[in-house]
Parts: structure tokens; C-alpha cells; sequence
């Protein structure tokens, strides 16, 4: 009977058989092993494998080198690899490793069980682990922050039960550990404050809000949180006091403090099995394109997938993982057709927040799937958005972090009225002083100055250089935001740079092709530089995107109808507006003028007198950044003839 082999993942690598080292000698097999322990709920390609750690090398070499290192574990740890054609996998009869024990008693509500899955983790995944791989690399980088996340969360959970129970040496303990990992999460320090000073410990616990203070200026350049000031004032009080009936519960588990975070679990295959593909590659583009809205914390794929096939509870996979919001769905082909359901839940209040089946015509199924996928991933950040939105809006402001704070702030500036503008500008600004580093904050307060101009809220060159400067200061913070790029280029557009606004918007696309704004805003830029039939595409593909878009999309289709000569398509289009602006009405007076439609003429001239009482028609085609005189030379002429 062969002995069992046991890998241990966490900390430093290594195999083991009745205490005898068995570890290979090459870092690459050591790598490998390392990767199959961690990835164990499906075989791996030889081609993935050969790729993930010799994809530098070519092919051939990577497929050779990929052969050795399987020989070397042979030789070393026995006959723990067992392989189907092009499948690898580990033999999980003869093997065992620490990372399956610790992910079981990470989801786990009991005090013992979640005392040794942490005694478990005796550091970050493969510490011992150096390769140069690029893609090995980036997967271990996510998968450790993965694992790292499920430990705190686990020690947090500990934590709280702990105090319940009265074992507060214990539970300062954990308050400890939690810190030793990661010294900037203020729910640990407010824990271990609140402890010190009901154990008659002020001094201490004093000293730990000096430490929490110091530790997030030297770091991230913010002061302590709300309420952790307030709890500081509450100790200096005397409010504290030792022998108090109530202790506070600090839940270090649901850190409060993080932007949404969402799970994408894999979509269940309800054809034959020869389809699977089909179902992970949902699965794993849709991770991948959600991955680039920085608005969202996406748990990788990996981790994911751990729970393909298993009936757990949703709950406590959400947990597990440390999402706030799981995605589901199912996949089913025939020959002509296929259907994809799917299910945004919120786990913290057990709800379905939305869901929708997509029928499509299977004609290039690869097509298929980037389209299912785009349409997928616009309607998710968008509910998102919504579900999180209505659980803060009526949360004093103060209470909230930044990311809630600049969701409040968006949800004013989807109104387009001075005062939700003015409001949206507000949140923005205090979003970025609750956490200066917020790249998108600074972002969104650029988008919000640029609306102010519509508004008239200030002088316009004055704003322009506002929102540039906060865009700035956005890529200077994170040069892959990709919402600043696309404010750069309406401020580009604005400054009469088409070209320049053209480049700032292909580097958004690049950076996220699939946000929908940047989808229809290129539409916007193309009509502008005299392709209209290419500008309606890109506005078009951006409304099947998104089916709760911005009223401005349908402005921007009509914008392009027009000066392609459809005039009436272009009315149609103008009708969708409920609250038109200026320029909807002047591209209503236009079509209409065309097609000799009196009455909607009619209408549209009386609403802009009551809109701009002195529209001036020559100073307002002098703002449009047309890069062809034709196109604006319509829009002026058109208007002299039908103004008085």
C-alpha cells in the first residue's frame, strides 16, 4: 500500500509521507504541484499547464519541459500525478493537502473548526515559490490575495464569537492575528479597542487608536474613519467600562469598508457534456470583463470554480469567498439555439435582485459568447449598482465610505438637473476626502464639473480645467482607470480636440471594452469626426449593451441618423427623450424641418423659447465639435430657416 502524500500549501511549499520530505527539487515541479493542489476540482490541459509555467519558452520546449517536471515528481513523490490523454490531475485517493482542509473549515460557524482551519494557514500560499512566469505569476498574485481575504474573514468570524462567549483573551488573540496581516483594517483595531477598554485597559486602548492612526497615514494618507473616532471618544469618556451587559459586535468578516464584492459562480451545463466548454467559457469571460469595472472586487476564477457541482448553501459560499453578490446561471445549446439564464443574488439580505434568460440564434458560437457576455456584464454592474444604492440612500452620509458615498453621488448626476449636479459634485468631493486614492472618485467629480457646464454653473473654460485637472489626478493615482480616460476625452471634445478625444477614448475602450458609456461616447466621437454610419453602429451596440442606459444614447443615435439624411428614423428616435435639452430639441427642429413634420417642429421651437428664452443659433453651432463644415453647416442653416 502506497503512503499517503500530503501537500501543504500554505506558508512554504512542501510534500510529505509519514514525516519524510519528499519535495522535487525544481522550483518549476514544486510550482506545479503547488497549482494542482490549489486548482483541485478539475484536470488541467497539458497545453494550459505548459503555458501557465514555460509559456516563454515556445510550444515545443514548453511541452518538453512540462514532461520533466511530471517525471521529477514521479520519481519523488511517487504515483501522486494520474493523467487522461492531454488531463492532469493529482490523485486525491493517495493525497491530501491543507489548502482543502482550511477552505472546509473557512465556511465553517464553529469556534474549534475555525480555530484550526487558522492554525492551518501559517502564511500567504507558496511563500517559498519564486518562477519567473509571467502567468503563473499573476495567478498566484490573485489566488493568494483570494486565500488571504477567506483567513481574515475567518479570524474575524472567530473573533466575534469569541467575545460573545466572554473568551476575551482569545479574542484579543485573533484581534492580533488579524492585524499582524493586515495592519490597515480599522474593524480589528476598533475590536481590540473596544476590548482593552472594557477590560479596564484605557491606556492601551488608546495607544491601539495611535497605532491604527499612524498606521493609515503612513500607508494610504487618510485619517481613521467615523467611527472609529467616534468609538475613541467613547473610551476617552469613560464610556467603556469594564463589567458592561452588551458588547459590541464588529463583524470582521463583512468589512463594511470594501466596494462591492462579486463571485461569478460556473454556469451550470444542461446540454451534453461535449458543451462544457461552451458554459465555462461564460463562466470565465465573464469573470475576466467584470474584473476590469473598478467599481467591483471580482473573485477569481479559481476560487469559483472550487464550487462547481457541490450543493452548498448560498449563503455560506458567499461567505466563504467574501462576496456580497453571487452570479449564476445555466447553459443550454441546440442545434440552432442557445438559452443562458442567469441570476444576480445579494447574499447579505438573501435576495434576487435580477434575472433575465438571453435566447440567441447559434450561428458562430464564439461570437454568440462575446455577446451574451458584453450584455451580461452592463446589466450586472448596473444592478449592482442599483441593489447597493437602495440599501444606503436613506444611511446619513456620514456613515457612509467612499464607494457608497460616490454611488450617491452617481445616482444624482443620472438625474441631469442643476441641483442633483450640484449634489453629485458634493459627493464626489467627499468621497475623495474620506479616501484621497480613490482614482475613480476623482474621476466621476470631473464628469460631475462637465455636466456643470451644461448647467451653467460657472464659468466654462474655469470648469473645463476643473474636470481635467481631476481626471489627471485620477490616471496619476491609477493609470488603468478607464473612466478617466473617457473624461478626457469629453474634455477633449469640449476644447474642440477631436483627435485627441478620439485617442483618449480608444485607451478607455482598450482598458474596458465592454463599459457601455464608452461604447455609445465613441459613437458620439465618430459622428462628430463626419462618420455617422459608424457612429450609429457604436451607439447601437451600446443600447443593445445596456437596457437601462442614460436617455443621452438616444441623442446620440439621433445626432448620427441625421447626418446620414434619416430624418424621420431620427424622429422616432428624438420621441424616446422624456426630458429633452437643448440639443435634442435643435436635432427635433432639424428632422422635422426635413421631413416637413409642422407640428413636431412646432412643439420642439416652443419648448427650446421656454428652455433658452435667448438661444442664439450661430453661438450655439459654434459649440458643436464637428470636424466637417457640411455637418455644421446643416445644423445652422436648417435653424435659420425655422427660427424666426
Amino acid at each position: 500500500m502506497i503512503d499517503r502524500i500530503h501537500l501543504k500549501v500554505l506558508g512554504n511549499f512542501e510534500v510529505s509521507s509519514k514525516n519524510r520530505i519528499l519535495t522535487p527539487t525544481s522550483k518549476k515541479a514544486q510550482a506545479l504541484l503547488g497549482y494542482l493542489a490549489i486548482e483541485r476540482n478539475t484536470p488541467h490541459n497539458r497545453d494550459h499547464l505548459a503555458d501557465l509555467l514555460w509559456g516563454n519558452l515556445g510550444d515545443e520546449r514548453a511541452r518538453h519541459n512540462l514532461r520533466q517536471a511530471l517525471s521529477s515528481i514521479r520519481q519523488s513523490c511517487g504515483p501522486v500525478i494520474v493523467t487522461d490523454g492531454d488531463l492532469v490531475a493529482l490523485d486525491w485517493q493517495d493525497c491530501a493537502s491543507d489548502i482543502a482542509e482550511f477552505l472546509s473549515g473557512a465556511i465553517s460557524n464553529d469556534q474549534f473548526k475555525l480555530a484550526a482551519c487558522l492554525k492551518l494557514y501559517e502564511g500567504d500560499l507558496l511563500e517559498n515559490i519564486q518562477v519567473r512566469s509571467p502567468a503563473f505569476e499573476d495567478w498566484l498574485r490573485d489566488i493568494r490575495m483570494q486565500i488571504r481575504a477567506r483567513a481574515c474573514s475567518a479570524i474575524g468570524q472567530l473573533a466575534d464569537l469569541l467575545v460573545r462567549q466572554g473568551s476575551l483573551e482569545a479574542a484579543e488573540d485573533a484581534y492580533r492575528k488579524r492585524l499582524q496581516m493586515d495592519a490597515l483594517c480599522e474593524s480589528a483595531h476598533r475590536g481590540l479597542m473596544s476590548l482593552l477598554a472594557r477590560t479596564n485597559r484605557r491606556t492601551d486602548a488608546l495607544r491601539q487608536y495611535q497605532l491604527c492612526e499612524e498606521a493609515l497615514h503612513r500607508e494610504l494618507g487618510v485619517e481613521p474613519e467615523a467611527e472609529t473616532k467616534a468609538l475613541l471618544q467613547q473610551i476617552r469618556d469613560g464610556l467603556l467600562n469594564a463589567g458592561q451587559d452588551e458588547v459590541v459586535e464588529l463583524h470582521l468578516g463583512q468589512d463594511n469598508s470594501s466596494t462591492p464584492v462579486v463571485a461569478v459562480l460556473p454556469f451550470d451545463n444542461l446540454s451534453g457534456e461535449e458543451d462544457l466548454y461552451f458554459a465555462d467559457g461564460i463562466t470565465e469571460d465573464l469573470t475576466t470583463a467584470l474584473s476590469r469595472f473598478h467599481d467591483l472586487q471580482v473573485i477569481s476564477r479559481g476560487s469559483s470554480f472550487a464550487y462547481r457541482g457541490k450543493d452548498v448553501p448560498e449563503a455560506e459560499m458567499a461567505a466563504a469567498l467574501g462576496a456580497h453578490y453571487l452570479v449564476r446561471g445555466s447553459v443550454r445549446r441546440s442545434d440552432t439555439i442557445a438559452r443562458i439564464t442567469v441570476q444576480l443574488l445579494d447574499c447579505e439580505r438573501g435576495l434576487t435582485v435580477w434575472a433575465e434568460t438571453y435566447d440567441r440564434p447559434l450561428k458562430d458560437v464564439f461570437e454568440l459568447q462575446n455577446e451574451i457576455v458584453s450584455t451580461l456584464v452592463v446589466t450586472l454592474v448596473g444592478r449592482v449598482e442599483t441593489a447597493r444604492l437602495k440599501q444606503v440612500r436613506s444611511v446619513p452620509v456620514e456613515r457612509l465610505d467612499a464607494y457608497d458615498i460616490l454611488l450617491r453621488g452617481k445616482y444624482h448626476h443620472h438625474f441631469f438637473t442643476a441641483k442633483d449636479c450640484q449634489a453629485c459634485i458634493e459627493c464626489f468631493d467627499l468621497a475623495i476626502k474620506r479616501d484621497p486614492n480613490y482614482a475613480i472618485a476623482h474621476a466621476w467629480l470631473a464628469c460631475g464639473y462637465g455636466q456643470a457646464m451644461v448647467h451653467n454653473l460657472g464659468d466654462v473654460p474655469e470648469l473645463v480645467d476643473l474636470a481635467e485637472a481631476a481626471a489627471e489626478r485620477g490616471l496619476e493615482l491609477d493609470e488603468d482607470e478607464s473612466e478617466c480616460h473617457r473624461v478626457l476625452a469629453q474634455v477633449s471634445l469640449s476644447r474642440g480636440n477631436l483627435q485627441r478625444a478620439l485617442w483618449h477614448q480608444r485607451r478607455a475602450l482598450f482598458l474596458n471594452p465592454n463599459d457601455d458609456r464608452s461604447i455609445c461616447a465613441m459613437g458620439e466621437l465618430l459622428t462628430f469626426a463626419g462618420e455617422a454610419e459608424e457612429g450609429e453602429r457604436w451607439v447601437r451596440q451600446s443600447l443593445k449593451l445596456n437596457p437601462y442606459h442614460p436617455q443621452r444614447y438616444w441623442s446620440h443615435l439621433a445626432r448620427a441618423l441625421v447626418h446620414q439624411g434619416l430624418y424621420a428614423d431620427a424622429l422616432d428616435v428624438l420621441q424616446q427623450i422624456a426630458r429633452p435639452r437643448i440639443d435634442d430639441l435643435v436635432y427635433t427642429i432639424v428632422a422635422s424641418t426635413k421631413v416637413a413634420d409642422h407640428d413636431a417642429r412646432q412643439r420642439a421651437l416652443d419648448a427650446l423659447h421656454q428652455t433658452s428664452l435667448d438661444f442664439d443659433v450661430l453661438a450655439f453651432t459654434d459649440t458643436l465639435p464637428y470636424e466637417r463644415v457640411e455637418d455644421r453647416a446643416l445644423i445652422l442653416n436648417t435653424l435659420r430657416l425655422a427660427l424666426p
